[in-house]
């Protein structure tokens, strides 16, 4: 199963409460508190009503790998933060 999520550019993830959090191992009790859709568009309507309120978040919405509880695994994702151009 595939879960969608919000990552910005920092590799932080977007929990259900609308804040930001680390995406590491050591997280691992947070994970069941992140925004997770299995709906791609869900996710997407999430991001854009983010970016309305503000303009200048850079984030997406990310395929997350699940575990065999079907949770988020949010230690396998690349927390590598993007780079910005210009």
């Amino acid at each position: 199963m595939t879960l969608y999520i919000i990552q910005n550019r920092r590799g932080e993830v977007l929990d259900k409460q609308l804040n930001w959090m680390q995406a590491g191992e050591d997280n691992r009790a947070a994970w069941a508190n992140a925004f997770a859709s299995p709906h791609w568009d869900v996710a997407l309507n999430q991001l854009v009503e983010l970016t309305t309120g503000n303009s200048e978040l850079r984030a997406t919405v990310v395929n997350c790998p699940t575990d065999d509880r079907g949770r988020p695994e949010l230690s396998k994702l690349d927390n590598t933060p993007l780079q910005s151009t210009g």
